[in-house]
């Protein structure tokens, strides 16, 4: 892959660590003090994924998201499917069975396997009729590694395509990534850095 010919020395470490997932969960308090919960997506973090979706929405014709609906109605999976235009392709990748949020009639559809299976992945998102995406959303695992191969998905980015990672105060991968993405060729805007962070980048 164009990452193990390219690498970042900053990003990949050869060490032991770049495989480990990181934190495996946060206590985070919610809006009434004193009432905690384990929540793997915060609000502050729907709210920016959702100012950001909804700035493409209009043109947006395909979405990836790697790691789908583990936080319920509140994930950011949710937050797609009741935003996006009909027209507007979804594919979920995730390593569990999603396939009850299929519904070919709204162009949403799912694939159950790993992300690190990138080449039949993409076969399989070309087969749902993609030939850009405008949103990828990355929320898989966490290590280094494992964000250096989503970032693979990004050859089908469109030209004003957003790339956005989940997890980017809490875990090595999201954490490393983007802040050493280079800022003379990418946007980067992080967000909601007192909890699980989440950040953006988008071509200049």
């Amino acid at each position: 892959m164009k990452w193990q010919q390219d690498l970042i020395k900053d990003i990949k470490t050869n060490s032991v660590y770049d495989d480990a997932d990181g934190n495996e969960g946060r206590r985070i308090e919610r809006d009434i003090p004193g009432d905690y919960t384990w929540r793997e997506f915060s609000a502050g973090n729907r709210e920016a994924l959702a100012e950001y979706f909804l700035k493409t929405k209009d043109t947006c014709k395909a979405i990836l998201e790697i790691g789908v609906a583990r936080n319920a109605n509140e994930s950011s999976c949710h937050m797609f499917l009741g935003n996006k235009r009909d027209e507007t392709i979804y594919v979920g990748i995730d390593i569990d069975d999603k396939s009850f949020l299929n519904d070919a009639n709204k162009n949403i559809f799912t694939i159950q396997n790993t992300s690190s299976d990138v080449e039949n992945n993409i076969e399989k998102i070309k087969s749902f009729g993609v030939t850009e995406l405008d949103f990828i959303f990355i929320d898989g695992w966490h290590s280094i590694n494992q964000v250096l191969t989503d970032w693979e998905y990004t050859r089908l980015l469109s030209p004003n395509g957003i790339v956005a990672f989940h997890d980017i105060s809490e875990h090595p991968g999201p954490y490393h990534f983007i802040r050493n993405l280079d800022t003379n060729v990418w946007n980067v805007d992080l967000r909601c850095l007192n909890d699980w962070g989440i950040g953006f980048a988008w071509k200049k």
